[in-house]
């Protein structure tokens, strides 16, 4: 593995005294004043003192100043300008905190400890008494330095300050900004980190163990906290002089290192180009603001165009990325419109369509599903605060499960045709039928190997669940042998391996979209759609392809048909994995949940009873299974019912699935194959469905 090689610049003994006593570092004495910091850090205040539009108000008068050979002057005058500047509009970009919680996570701040991806984290000293900025968990990480130095947790200390006051926040903001600024300078030719930004070649951030300098980070750190809190805290004496203009300095050389390297096509990118907007706007003296400003407008609008599809869904195919880039889509439309700069009708329009595929998506309970890498998130108070402001009351119908709003005009299931999601439901009340049918792309990052996979809930909960993302650690594989490959890959979904392996990768994107009458159908009476893998398996010889369809007669139940394509035998092994608080029993070959107290599902397998049957929870080896995580970084057993055979050739077979409220009784129902058509019967009547035609073939004959 590369590793980058980076030592501290000879001039930080200047600022941090070194530490000659055994039992550690000192408290360090730090540069608080403009003099001092000329003394130590003389080219970081000569880089600000050209960094300003010669044009404006404080670039004349520092040029004046400087005419005169006064250097230190014309610093001062750089931390005295800004105290007069009150651009409340740029604090009010931070993302806002409950103030008890902002109390509690200042607290520990103040002692060096910090919440981070979850976790609670004392961070270690270096040997000259900063932070340790590299250091990536106690249990290693990456996410864990990521984050460390993201700093969106420093807004805490401001919001704490506002609730309690007192210079120790202010102070600990100052200390923590300087010893970041004081370790950072821009790295020079040379540095590990330009393998990554100037190759082609795969090499990635984790190649080269780099947490600090990623462009996401700095992105994050001028977005989401340091614009901000330069505003926020100009009017506390403690905030020091020489830290406000380490700040600024430390602005500039951010934000052209943004306006150079950045990702593209790319989530990334929202909050890198939501970075350098917000720098160049909130601060229009630097001499670059207004190219900084006009590149990530420029930038956002080619990728909210290049990364929504026509449907609203972001190409990365997964709920939560769908909102890490819709938030700083929103942020930076938001800031040009806060600095009287507004941005094009048809990028609002394209925020508004990512909105409706949040409102229609979402669970009845209010919870996003977790298609790809994200977790269960509510989404509840995003929808409503966008209802709001788009004047969309259906989404309110849907967010409060009919108590406000207006009814939607269209049916509750929902088809995303670029996306390929099929949103499947009874209703929009709190206990409705609710499945999720997985049949696009396999998306343009954070990708699962699951295709075809279904989830459902009923009744106010969740039946079959998608297993979630549990850890970054690994952060490539799909192996499921480690926890990362293992909810990455075909393993945590529902879907089927072949020969004990799952799904290669699938097409990054979608060429065209899923078209209804003939990948789906909606009606009064059922919701019918179908979509095929054909991208092969790992280690599986021959050609191999699973095809899937999903029937929902609505309010009643959904019938789900597999057929295999093989050219030669195969062992197949067809997962459904359940919630964590689903009581799993199996009755003959039937799965049941038999929760007496909550909704519950009957799973009937149809066709040729031949499978054997397992029940596999939280298991670890050889492979894992059985395990499900709702939010990163926590992982609990639930159960998985495995249904497995050998096949001789290619194959048809079909599951029902019956929702109840309480115990489901046992159904008699039968599934005949015909040459081109499969015909369902139950007691309540005969359905016919195309194996391979047009779904405006179905016919029902219901009693």
């Amino acid at each position: 593995m590369l590793r980058q090689i980076r030592t501290l610049p000879l001039f930080s003994s200047i600022i941090f005294g070194l530490c000659c006593n055994i039992g550690g570092p000192k408290n360090l004495e730090v540069a608080t004043t403009v003099e001092e910091l000329w003394n130590q850090y003389p080219d970081r205040a000569r880089t600000l003192l050209k960094a300003f539009d010669h044009s404006s108000n404080i670039g004349l008068k520092i040029d004046k100043t400087l005419a005169l050979g006064d250097t230190i002057e014309a610093c001062r005058q750089i931390v005295d300008y800004y105290q007069t500047q009150h651009r409340d509009w740029v604090i009010g970009t931070l993302d806002t905190a409950d103030r008890e919680v902002a109390l509690a996570t200042a607290g520990r701040l103040l002692n060096d400890t910090v919440e981070l991806d979850g976790k609670i984290e004392l961070i270690p000293k270096n040997d000259v008494g900063g932070w340790q900025w590299s250091f990536n968990g106690t249990v290693p990480d990456d996410e864990i330095g990521y984050s460390l130095n993201g700093h969106k947790y420093l807004p805490v200390l401001y919001f704490a300050h506002q609730k309690k006051g007192g210079d120790p926040l202010v102070r600990k903001f100052d200390r923590i900004m300087s010893d970041w600024i004081i370790q950072h300078p821009l790295p020079g030719v040379g540095d590990s980190i330009y393998l990554v930004l100037d190759s082609t070649s795969s090499i990635d951030w984790r190649d080269i163990g780099e947490v600090e300098w990623r462009t996401l980070e700095t992105g994050n750190r001028l977005g989401a906290s340091w614009a901000a809190l330069f505003y926020a805290f100009q009017p506390e004496e403690s905030f020091s002089d020489a830290t406000r203009l380490l700040m600024l300095s430390s602005l500039v050389d951010q934000a052209n290192y943004l306006h150079r390297y950045h990702k593209s096509k790319h989530n990334w990118t929202t909050m890198e180009m939501n970075g350098l907007a917000l720098t160049g706007l909130a601060f229009p003296e630097f001499r670059q603001a207004e190219a900084w400003t006009a590149y990530a407008l420029q930038v956002m609008d080619d990728e909210i165009n290049r990364q929504v599809y026509p449907d609203g869904v972001q190409t990365e195919i997964s709920s939560k990325t769908q909102w890490v880039a819709l938030h700083r889509f929103e942020s930076v439309a938001d800031h040009f419109a806060k600095a009287n700069r507004p941005v094009s009708g048809a990028y609002m329009q394209k925020i508004e369509d990512m909105y409706h595929y949040l409102a229609y998506s979402m669970r009845p309970d209010g919870h996003q599903p977790l298609n790809n890498d994200s977790d269960r998130e509510d989404l509840r108070p995003r929808v409503l605060a966008a209802a709001e402001r788009f004047d969309r009351p259906d989404w309110l119908w849907i967010a409060s499960n009919g108590a406000e709003g207006l009814e939607p005009s269209q049916a509750p299931c929902v088809v995303f045709p670029w996306g390929g999601m099929c949103i499947i439901r009874s209703g929009w009340d709190s206990l409705a039928h609710w499945s999720f049918f997985d049949i696009g792309p396999y998306g343009t990052g954070h990708q699962h190997r699951d295709a075809l996979h279904i989830s459902i809930s009923a009744f106010g909960r969740d039946l079959l669940v998608d297993g979630g993302r549990y850890t970054h650690q690994d952060y490539f594989s799909f192996d499921p042998a480690t926890w990362r490959g293992y909810f990455r890959s075909s393993f945590s979904h529902n879907v089927i391996l072949i020969d004990g392996h799952g799904q290669k990768a699938g097409p990054l994107v979608a060429e065209k979209p899923l078209v209804e009458h003939s990948d789906y159908l909606d009606t009064d009476q059922y919701f019918y759609a179908r979509g095929a893998f054909i991208d092969g398996f790992e280690g599986v010889e021959g050609a191999v392809a699973h095809r899937r369809s999903l029937f929902y007669l609505k309010n009643k139940y959904w019938l789900v048909i597999d057929q295999i394509d093989a050219d030669r035998p195969h062992s197949i092994e067809v997962l459904w994995h359940f919630a964590p608080d689903c009581q799993i029993m199996i009755e003959g070959l039937e799965a049941l949940t038999t929760n007496s107290d909550k909704g519950n599902l009957r799973l009937v397998p149809l066709g040729e009873n031949d499978w054997h049957t397992e029940i596999i929870e939280g298991r670890s080896e050889p492979t894992i299974q059985g395990w499900y995580s709702k939010d990163y970084g926590q992982k609990v057993p639930n159960a998985t019912v495995q249904y497995s055979k050998i096949i001789d050739q290619s194959t048809i077979f079909a599951w029902l699935l019956i929702a109840d409220q309480g115990l489901v009784p046992k159904v008699e129902a039968n599934l005949l194959l015909q040459k081109e058509m499969i015909v369902f019967e139950t007691e309540e009547g005969r359905i016919d469905l195309p194996i391979d035609g047009n779904p405006s073939a179905i016919r029902l004959m219901m009693k």
